[in-house]
């Protein structure tokens, strides 16, 4: 027998019924080659699946940092590009993807770290990017976005080149005591940018997770993670 559904009810499942975060809208081409951090994940995918692409960043010559969920098949990422159907950059497989012990599947703890198979060459166009130092650092509210996912609602294809947008992060009570930090409005990431860096004064803050459905933009808070990133590195 179904359960009555009274109208608040139904709208709470709207309001906390998540998607994957993927497609830059409202954003604008970056300026070639200014992100050096920035990675191009491309999964390989069984039962005839098409390939899934997700955003990750370099945090260290053979670490990738991405969300959780960008896990599975076999991954090949692709660093120093800018337009992926005109470079081919530093393209290597992941050794060994070390997605978060805790990450289920309402997002929590939506953040992995994937062993590259070699070592990345450090260039202009291909560098790590900063980590907060201390669990304690307070998250800047003024960030940047980038990606390569949809510019356009309802056109599936990502955008060819890096996108960029500034996002700025609120008080939301859905991020407020769950290892994450949240930005509001109709221009955010959505499933292309999954996992790429939410950065703010130069340093990797956050790492793109999901959203709600009345456009609430969660990113997983990196300093909550510092000393499960950092063992994880290490060992």
């Amino acid at each position: 027998m179904g359960i009555p559904l009274n109208l608040g009810t139904l709208l709470l499942i709207l309001f906390y019924t998540q998607v994957h975060a993927g497609r830059i809208y409202g954003g604008k081409e970056a300026v070639p080659h200014s992100r050096p951090y920035m990675v191009l994940l491309e999964k390989a995918v069984s039962n005839n699946q098409k390939p899934g692409s997700c955003g990750g960043f370099l945090v260290r010559e053979d670490f990738v940092m991405t969300a959780a969920h960008c896990n599975g098949g076999s991954i090949k990422v692709k660093l120093g590009v800018h337009n992926v159907q005109q470079e081919q950059g530093q393209e290597m497989l992941v050794k060994q993807a070390f997605p978060h012990p805790n990450y289920d599947e309402e997002y929590n703890n939506d953040i992995m770290l994937l062993k590259l198979e070699e070592i990345a060459v450090i260039t202009h166009r291909v560098r790590p990017i900063a980590l907060p130092q201390t669990k304690d650092e307070e998250v800047p509210k003024d960030c940047l976005v980038s990606g390569w996912g949809r510019t356009i609602r309802n056109v599936k294809q990502g955008s060819p080149v890096l996108q960029d947008l500034n996002v700025t992060l609120d008080e939301n009570q859905l991020c407020s005591d769950n290892h994450q930090v949240c930005s509001s409005g109709l221009n955010g990431p959505s499933a292309g940018d999954s996992g790429g860096p939410l950065v703010c004064n130069g340093v990797a803050y956050g790492v793109v997770s999901t959203k709600t459905r009345n456009n609430t933009y969660i990113y997983m808070r990196i300093p909550d993670f510092l000393e499960w990133i950092n063992d994880t590195m290490k060992n």
